[in-house]
């Protein structure tokens, strides 16, 4: 069996210094400083992002009640990535079937 080691590989950009300490906050999202290809390709999207990515765009298109979603998380558990996530697939409706 492979070690951990062996099985995952860090994104090249954990390497570079200049991307190492970069956070993003909506502000960045607002002022168009994400790049959405850079950003879905170094993000692992989970189940719960999906359910909120899902249910946001039907309630978007009229098609679900629900327009209320309580992100829970504690500190650091990505409330702020899938808002960012979502942001940016409204403002970039071509990267949605990829996502």
């Amino acid at each position: 069996m492979k070690s951990l080691f062996e099985l995952c590989k860090p994104r090249e950009s954990v390497f570079d210094p200049q991307k190492r300490d970069t956070v993003l906050d909506l502000s960045d999202l607002v002022d168009g400083r994400i790049d959405p290809a850079e950003f879905f390709s170094e993000n692992y999207i989970t189940e719960g992002m999906k359910a909120l990515l899902k249910n946001a765009f039907l309630r978007n298109e009229g098609k679900s009640e629900q327009g209320v979603f309580k992100l829970k998380q504690a500190m650091g558990g990505g409330k702020t990535h899938n808002l960012l996530s979502l942001g940016l697939l409204a403002q970039h409706p071509d990267f949605r079937d990829q996502v």
